[in-house]
């Protein structure tokens, strides 16, 4: 009975629970019909989109595939027409070869004659004041036979070129200053060798333009040319080889230049030198003064001055009462004179030595760096190396420079002191064999009496 109950209650249980079961299924499958709708609009649009896409492509590939086959056309009809002008070109020239017979070897002569006119056309002189000329011979890189008026304009330059080496011929033209500028100047021109202005200043002709040397000869090579110019003068100085030589004045360095290459080591050999040399100049006139005060005391014995080294030794042997306190007198006034005389000479000699020894520090530095070039970039270039050598040779040059002077001003200074010691030493012994003699005759006059 109790069983029956029990399912009796969930029967009723689940009849009261049907209908809110029913209504949710009925939502749910009112949304999955939405949902399919929804998704099969959207299926719809993106097979359209793809259907215009895919039509869009077979219109490109077909439009591809017509622009290939007439670029294949244009191609075998391009190979077509390229081989039929070879075959033409071939039948012209041999046409021509046999027309022209032996006159093609002349016609090869001309050619080759042109273009070595043109390279010597190109840096010549003459062309500076016949800018335009080499236009005549435009035909030497074409291939076709030179006309009848070709030959006869080459014929003219040759000629034109060995008249105009014999002249001197005034022109105007436009020249290019060392500072870049231009000007319209009167131009003389000594055949392919030397050109002028009016002011004597020599022109270099390179790259179809007249340029003036930045680096012009001595002022008496100018004046030369100035006058003349003017009329005034029939000596001029020519550079032979077409303005090569006088290029070559602006690659020489001058003094500054040459002192420059040798470097740090190079500047402390000059500043050396020049200590050196201050010291010289010092000490020749601190000699020279010195000298003047012993002749004059030597003109003066009877009365010694302290104002002089001899003065002082006269004095210091007069304050002896006998002839040893003389004698230890004047070598200790020697002494102190010694190094008086000598002072000065040790540091000339010192800067004389060192000298030599720092151009040569300058030598193994320069070198040095010359090695290095050489390891970095190889033997091909030598102005790679041209730094290091030329610091290697202004270091040493410099050196010697400074020695050998120093080196004989020391050697005449020192001459002059030891001729000061030697006549200082002199008078002082003849100033012991006074008082000697002078004791000797007192000790004679004491035993008379």
């Amino acid at each position: 009975m109790k069983q029956v109950m029990k399912i009796a209650l969930v029967a009723c249980a689940i009849i009261l629970s049907v209908p809110a079961q029913a209504d949710e299924l009925q939502k749910l499958l009112q949304q999955i019909r939405s949902d399919v709708s929804r998704d099969r609009s959207q299926d719809a649009e993106r097979l359209q989109a793809f259907q215009g896409d895919h039509n869009r492509q077979l219109a490109l590939l077909n439009d591809a595939r017509k622009r290939l086959a007439a670029a294949e056309a244009e191609q075998e009809r391009l190979k077509a027409e390229f081989q039929a002008n070879e075959d033409a070109l071939t039948e012209q020239g041999e046409a021509l070869r046999m027309r022209s017979g032996q006159l093609g070897e002349v016609f090869g002569v001309v050619k080759q004659q042109a273009q070595e006119l043109q390279g010597q056309l190109s840096d010549s002189l003459i062309t500076a004041e016949y800018p335009q000329r080499d236009e005549l011979l435009a035909f030497a890189e074409l291939k076709r036979i030179p006309s009848l008026a070709e030959l006869e304009g080459l014929w003219f330059l040759l000629q034109q070129e060995m008249t105009a080496t014999g002249e001197v011929a005034p022109f105007t033209a436009s020249v290019v200053q060392p500072d870049g500028s231009r000007s319209e100047t009167n131009v003389l021109r000594i055949g392919p060798f030397t050109a002028l202005t009016s002011e004597g200043r020599y022109l270099n002709y390179e790259n179809g333009v007249l340029q003036q040397l930045p680096v012009q000869p001595d002022s008496g090579v100018i004046t030369q040319a100035r006058d003349f110019m003017a009329g005034q003068g029939n000596v001029v100085v020519v550079d032979p080889s077409r303005g090569n030589l006088l290029a070559l004045l602006a690659q020489t360095p001058d003094l500054k230049a040459r002192i420059a290459q040798g470097g740090l080591v190079g500047y402390i050999i000059l500043s050396l030198g020049g200590i050196g040399l201050l010291v010289a100049l010092w000490k020749l006139m601190t000699t020279i003064t010195v000298e003047l005060s012993v002749r004059k005391q030597l003109r003066q014995p009877q009365q010694a001055h302290s104002n002089n080294p001899l003065g002082r030794v006269m004095q210091a042997g007069e304050a002896g009462r006998t002839t040893d306190e003389t004698e230890l007198r004047v070598d200790e006034a020697l002494l102190k004179e010694a190094p008086i005389l000598e002072r000065g000479l040790t540091l000339l000699k010192l800067v004389a030595a060192v000298a030599p020894l720092l151009g040569l520090l300058g030598t193994v530095t320069g070198m040095i760096g010359t090695f290095q070039s050489i390891t970095l970039f190889g033997t091909g270039d030598p102005k790679l190396m041209a730094g290091g050598i030329s610091q290697a040779l202004m270091t040493t040059v410099l050196g010697l420079c400074v020695a050998i002077p120093l080196l004989f001003c020391h050697s005449l200074l020192a001459s002059r002191s030891r001729r000061l010691l030697q006549l200082l030493q002199q008078k002082g012994l003849a100033l012991l064999a006074t008082q000697r003699a002078n004791l000797s005759d007192a000790d004679e006059a004491r035993h008379a009496a």
